[in-house]
């Protein structure tokens, strides 16, 4: 057994993920899984992801229910939109099939009430205005990285700001880890779900609220990770990035169990600061989440340990370092454009960061926004030049 999949089987045993079907192959038990009551199930999958995966294709002409509203960063509007539908369908299981903003949308539609009266109170916790018999939740991962697979916790946006839905009862009751459903998941998701995966074990691994066994995840997700973007070159035009090789014991395999294992991780300390800069980008200009993070954790790192070398070691600065190849890459092959912030575009960025104090709060070294503004210009990747530089440069009749 590789020491990853152990990892996951001693969290599901204690009770820190979901129970799990790993292995190649392991999504075709599916129909076992749902037993013999398709019409029971509800189906949570793009239209793409049912074309590309034959046994939930099967599932839906069988009688499954499919719900396929699905759109990248689910808001509020969404999950609510879902949970009508499982008010009206009454499935005894909810079937989550793709990535984070599939799995989010389910984890949290099948908590809150429909009502939208009940919706502030519902994202408190407040269980008087939860579901109090809600179906069983089953995760499909087609991307390694999110972790959305494992974690007690759904990410939802309320117009530009983020909200998250964090109870225990929001973990999946079962996650499916099968690598050969990530091999039709375009490059530019499995690269941002990879970097995502990255920024988990980082922050989780220097967060104020880590714990001994936390970091144990946290550390072997980030070494496996920084072994797996190592041997993989950055993404160029006309090369696919990711190995397509459907074996257990495979690249593709082993980084969908990093990526659980990092979603250990974090379920256990929440993540820090890239994270709270990263939703910004992502809600204001439409930059993949994953994407948003590694530009988020290039100046971070360097922050942090220019302010306190002693909070990065080596191999956090190493991973970072090959995040920061794997990013650029990304850039050139046109897998992403991330923003040029300047002005006060870049001081609301920067803002938006400090002002999630949820993330914050455990973030290991304190950041001071002159201090932000001047990592981001000398970092380069977003940017960087402040409203008062911006000001300067300006003509004096302008």
């Amino acid at each position: 057994m590789h020491d990853l999949q152990r990892l996951l089987f001693t969290a599901s045993k204690l009770g820190r993920a979901p129970q799990l079907l790993e292995g190649s192959g392991a999504s075709s038990a599916l129909s076992k899984i749902v037993g013999r009551s398709p019409r029971r199930v509800l189906v949570v999958a793009s239209r793409r992801t049912v074309e590309d995966i034959p046994g939930i294709a099967s599932l839906i002409r069988h009688g499954a229910h499919h719900y396929g509203l699905i759109r990248p960063n689910p808001s509020v509007d969404d999950a609510l939109d879902l949970s009508q539908a499982i008010e009206e369908l009454r499935p005894n299981t909810v079937l989550a099939v793709g990535g984070g903003s599939a799995i989010d949308q389910a984890k949290a539609a099948r908590l809150l009430k429909p009502d939208p009266r009940f919706l502030h109170s519902g994202l408190q916790g407040n269980t008087s205005s939860l579901r109090t018999e809600p179906p069983l939740l089953v995760a499909v991962p087609t991307t390694a990285g999110t972790g959305a697979e494992i974690t007690p916790f759904a990410t939802l946006y309320r117009g530009s700001a983020k909200v998250s839905l964090d109870l225990p009862q929001c973990r999946p009751d079962l996650a499916v880890l099968d690598g050969e459903l990530t091999l039709t998941c375009p490059d530019r998701h499995s690269l941002a779900a990879a970097l995502d995966a990255v920024c988990h074990s980082i922050e989780s691994g220097w967060s104020l609220a880590g714990t001994p066994s936390s970091r144990v995840y946290a550390n072997a997700a980030r070494d496996h990770l920084l072994r797996h973007l190592t041997h993989s070159a950055p993404p160029s035009p006309g090369i696919r990035w990711a190995d397509d090789s459907p074996a257990s014991d495979s690249p593709r395999h082993l980084l969908l169990l990093a990526a659980a294992v990092a979603g250990v991780a974090i379920s256990q300390t929440r993540t820090t600061g890239a994270h709270a800069f990263a939703y910004h980008l992502t809600a204001e200009y439409g930059v993949p989440h994953g994407f948003a993070c590694a530009a988020s954790m290039s100046w971070i790192e360097a922050h942090a340990s220019a302010r306190q070398p002693e909070t990065v070691d080596e191999a956090t600065r190493a991973v970072v370092e090959t995040l920061r190849r794997h990013l650029d890459g990304a850039r050139s092959a046109r897998l992403v454009n991330l923003p040029s912030l300047e002005g006060s575009a870049l001081e609301e960025y920067v803002d938006a960061g400090l002002n999630l104090r949820s993330r914050m709060a455990t973030h290991p070294v304190p950041i001071e926004r002159t201090e932000a503004i001047r990592h981001i210009g000398q970092d380069g990747r977003l940017g960087g030049k402040s409203a008062t530089k911006v000001a300067q440069k300006m003509p004096q009749n302008a």
